[in-house]
This record gives structure tokens, C-alpha cells and sequence, in this order.
């Protein structure tokens, strides 16, 4: 009877909890089983051994964040832990190819591996390198379905270096600093002789782990706005970019690190900025420009630093101009050096309307987003997987949303900004914005549309920092309340991201049974 009556305590105790996840945990287990009949998955025995190992891993996470919240673990060390079992899942859950543009960038990456920096262009016109034949096969998965036992069939692939044909790739105007980790792990690969399935997969968790190591240290010193990283990293959408070889993870995670130091700089740095921290400005805006140029208007963000961490007003003026001039420098010379870039329309003809007939490009702009904006929306907060054929059920997609207006609620009742850095972070997410509508306006529209084409929710995470700055108050100096200092840390939260990872996971595997 006393066990019985503990065990009755300890149920009412932790009431909340319970109901809490019997409710996510039931409805993981519905939206898999909706989904398996919408996409006529197999429905057997090993599909509910999924369903089985999702319900355990979901209990065993609940049971181990409470824990690291009742021993005051900090924000970042619980970061670290989840994020790389969750991240690892994604990775090997992900089929190597089934990343939006994944096998473009995955060649691009293998060329650069092999030490093609600048790649080829023949005479008429093709853009690429000569490559292992063996290595087409990615090309293959990246537009049709494929099962994990097809990809076990390549396990002991062996690219044969003799055997080389021209293979194009339209990722050729990404460079280096694009592929960074994924190169670095095609490098290891090759010298320990890996199977080639092997060495892709340890280039995509490399690129994971990489990724994950700057958002540690970003959440570590961040002084607002933990939770919403926390948030930002867990969507769906952004663990897939980080586990997969395209260059969005490791953009989103200099972006955040960028924004980070910006705020730690206006809120907790209290000295004069060393030269490690120089050293650090420059690497992460280098890389962000090089990565995607249309995310370089964040090193603006520079400008928001107060003068006293540099000395004074000219200081502050010269040592960031000295870091712009030659990132701009280093940018003009890889233009210059790489192929020109193509596009899918008359990139000519849309200069011409944006130069000549701007409202008209005006009105389309506006157009895209009366039009597609439930779409952009959907995409930022991680609505599809994959090449859009996996959509995640919007009862996940609305409380991220629901979560996310109510941090920022809640930020704005504590923290104060001054008036010059919240105008500039609303122009620098206007400017990223503008440029990349502009971009695939040129590139991937074709003449006479009245929608851009090709923008996706994705390619706005890298600024998903700065829009809870648009709503903060103003004041003379930023203020911030000491209870922030210390980000409060949320159990539920955390267990909700979690259950949307089991979610999102679950669904890849199904997919690929």
C-alpha cells in the first residue's frame, strides 16, 4: 500500500507533465500513421517498431531534460547534448541526395575536395570538372525515392579515379568557405580509404558538428534571446540544412554567431575589444560574405557595437571599414576568378525591368509575398523536408509560430535597445530581404511572371535573430534585466522541440523504408 500511494504522489506531483506528454506523444503517433496513409508507406511490422522506439526515445528525452533542469545545467550545455543526438538522427535518417539541391552541392563540394577551387567551363558552355563516374549516383536519388536498402547497396563503392567523365554541376559559383566541414570530411574519407557512402556521411556530420559547435558558443555568450536560438536550431528545417552537405547550415550558424557578438559587445562586454575578438569579426564576416553574398549586409550589424569597445568614433569607423575592404577585396577577386553565373531566364531582360520599370519589379515583389507569403512562412518554420514531398503537420508549424511571438512578448517587457541599432537591424533585414527576391528575380524568373520564383521560407533563418529587435522598446542605452542574464530555462520548451524532432525524424525514416 505505501508504494502504491507513493507512486499515486509522485503521478499527481507530476501531473502536468504526464498529461503532457501522453498528449504529444499520442499525437506523434497519429500524424506518422496519417502520413503513412497519405504517402501509402508500408504499414508493417517494422514501422510500428518505430512508432515503439519513438515513444522510448521521447520518454527517455522528457526524463533527462527535467533532470538537467532540476541540476541547473546551463542553457548551453543542454543545448549541446540535444542538439548533437538530434542532429545525428538527421544525419544518417537524411539519404545522402534528398536535401533540396544536395546533389549539386555535394559535387561541388567532392570537386573541391580534389583541389578544383575554380571549375571548368568547356566550349560550350558546360560548367564543371572532371569527376569519379561512381559519384552519379547521388544525382540519381536527388530526383526519384529511395529506400535505405537501395542506398546499402553502395556501401562498398570505391570511386575509381581513372574512370573520370565531365560532370556539370550548377553549384560552381559556391566556393571554399561554402563546404568548409564537408570538404574537411571528405579530406578524412579519403585518406583512411572510407567507402564513399561512408565519407559522405562523415562529411554531413562533420558539417553537423561544426554547426553546432558555433551555436553553442553563440547561445554560451548571447546575453538575450537564448530560448529563440534554441528554437531556431531545432526547427526542423535548420537541422536539416546542418545535416545535409548544402551551405545553409553553416550560414545560418556564422549568422548567429555574428548577431551574438553584436549583443554580447552591446550588453556584456565591458572592456575595449581585443584582437581575438577582431580576429573573430573578420572570420565570421568573411565567411558569411563568401558563403552567400546576399547575407553579407549583416557585417553591417558592426556598426551597431558601441565606440567605447574600439577606443573611439574613428577607430570604430576605420577598424570596420579595414575589415570590409578586404572581405571585399577577397569577394571581387573570387568573382573575378569564378565562371559567370547563369540563370534559367533572360537575366538581361530582368536587369533592364528592375533598372528601367522599377515599380513594375515593384509590384511583383509585393505580388510574391500577397501570394506565397502563408508559404514563406510555412518553409521558415519548417513546414517541408527534403524536396517539399514530406510536409510536417501545421499543429507542429502553429506553436513554433505561437512560441515564438510569445518569447519575443516577453523580451520586449525586459530588454531596451538604443534607436540606431533597432533601425539598423530592421534595414539590414529589409536589405537581405530585397536582395534576395532581386537575386532569384534575375536568375530563376522567367520573363512576363508575376510571382518571383524559387524563394523559400529557409533562406530567411539566417536573420530569424534580428525580427524580435524590430518590437523591443527604445531607450538613450540598452537596458537589460538581470534575469536574463541567466536565460530562464523552459522544460516544456525544450520537451516540445524534442517531440517535433521525434516527429520529423520518424517521418524521414518512414519515408525511406
Amino acid at each position: 500500500m505505501e508504494l502504491i500511494k507513493k507512486l499515486a504522489d509522485n503521478i499527481k506531483k507530476n501531473r502536468r507533465d504526464i498529461l503532457f506528454f501522453l498528449f504529444f506523444s499520442l499525437l506523434n503517433t497519429f500524424f506518422l500513421y496519417q502520413m503513412s496513409v497519405l504517402l501509402s508507406l508500408p504499414r508493417n511490422s517494422t514501422f510500428y517498431i518505430i512508432l515503439i522506439i519513438s515513444f522510448i526515445l521521447e520518454l527517455c528525452a522528457c526524463l533527462a531534460i527535467k533532470k538537467m533542469k532540476q541540476k541547473a545545467w546551463p542553457t548551453e550545455k543542454i543545448f549541446l547534448i540535444l542538439s548533437l543526438i538530434v542532429g545525428t538522427f538527421y544525419v544518417f535518417a537524411l539519404p545522402i541526395g534528398r536535401a533540396p539541391d544536395e546533389g549539386s552541392h555535394f559535387f561541388r563540394a567532392y570537386e573541391l575536395s580534389n583541389g578544383h577551387l575554380v571549375s571548368d567551363v568547356t566550349e560550350t558552355g558546360a560548367i564543371g570538372s572532371n569527376e569519379p563516374s561512381d559519384i552519379m549516383f547521388v544525382q540519381e536519388f536527388t530526383g526519384k525515392h529511395v529506400s535505405y536498402s537501395e542506398l546499402a547497396s553502395y556501401f562498398n563503392l570505391y570511386p575509381d579515379e581513372t574512370n573520370q567523365s565531365f560532370i556539370i554541376n550548377t553549384a560552381y559559383n559556391y566556393n571554399i568557405f561554402s563546404y568548409f566541414p564537408q570538404v574537411t570530411g571528405l579530406w578524412i574519407g579519403k585518406i583512411l580509404h572510407l567507402p564513399l557512402i561512408a565519407t559522405t556521411y562523415l562529411a554531413k556530420l562533420l558539417n553537423l558538428i561544426v554547426c553546432i559547435l558555433i551555436l553553442y558558443f553563440s547561445i554560451k555568450y548571447i546575453p538575450i534571446l537564448k530560448n529563440i536560438l534554441f528554437l531556431l536550431t531545432f526547427l526542423p528545417i535548420t537541422m536539416q540544412a546542418m545535416a545535409s552537405f548544402s551551405p545553409d547550415g553553416l550560414v545560418i550558424a556564422t549568422a548567429t554567431a555574428l548577431i551574438s557578438f553584436v549583443l554580447y559587445s552591446i550588453y556584456t562586454l565591458k572592456k575595449p575589444l581585443s584582437k581575438k575578438h577582431f580576429v573573430f569579426m573578420f572570420i565570421v564576416c568573411l565567411f558569411l560574405s563568401m558563403s552567400k553574398i546576399a547575407y553579407a549586409p549583416l557585417c553591417l550589424l558592426l556598426f551597431a557595437i558601441p565606440k567605447e569597445r574600439f577606443g573611439t568614433t574613428k577607430k570604430k569607423i576605420l577598424s570596420i571599414i579595414g575589415i570590409g575592404s578586404i572581405i571585399f577585396f577577397i569577394l571581387i577577386l573570387w568573382l573575378i576568378l569564378a565562371p559567370s553565373m547563369q540563370s534559367v531566364s533572360d537575366s538581361s531582360a530582368q536587369i533592364s525591368t528592375i533598372l528601367h520599370r522599377p515599380f513594375k519589379f515593384l509590384f511583383i515583389l509585393l505580388n510574391s509575398l500577397s501570394v506565397n507569403m502563408n508559404l514563406y512562412l510555412s518553409g521558415l518554420f519548417g513546414a517541408f523536408l527534403e524536396w517539399f514531398n514530406i510536409t510536417l503537420s501545421p499543429l507542429y508549424l502553429i506553436p513554433s509560430f505561437v512560441i515564438f511571438v510569445v518569447l519575443c512578448r516577453d523580451y520586449c517587457q525586459k530588454i531596451t535597445v538604443t534607436k540606431s541599432f533597432k533601425y539598423l537591424s530592421i534595414l539590414v533585414s529589409f536589405a537581405i530581404i530585397l536582395i534576395t527576391f532581386t537575386t532569384m528575380f534575375i536568375q530563376w524568373t522567367k520573363t512576363g511572371e508575376g510571382v518571383i520564383d524559387g524563394v523559400q521560407g529557409r533562406y530567411f533563418l539566417p536573420i530569424f535573430l534580428l525580427i524580435p529587435i524590430f518590437f523591443l522598446n527604445v531607450s538613450p542605452k540598452p537596458k537589460l534585466k538581470q534575469s536574463l542574464i541567466k536565460a530562464p530555462q523552459s522544460y516544456y520548451l525544450y520537451a516540445f522541440l524534442i517531440f517535433e524532432s521525434v516527429y520529423a525524424i520518424s517521418a524521414l525514416i518512414c519515408n525511406h523504408l
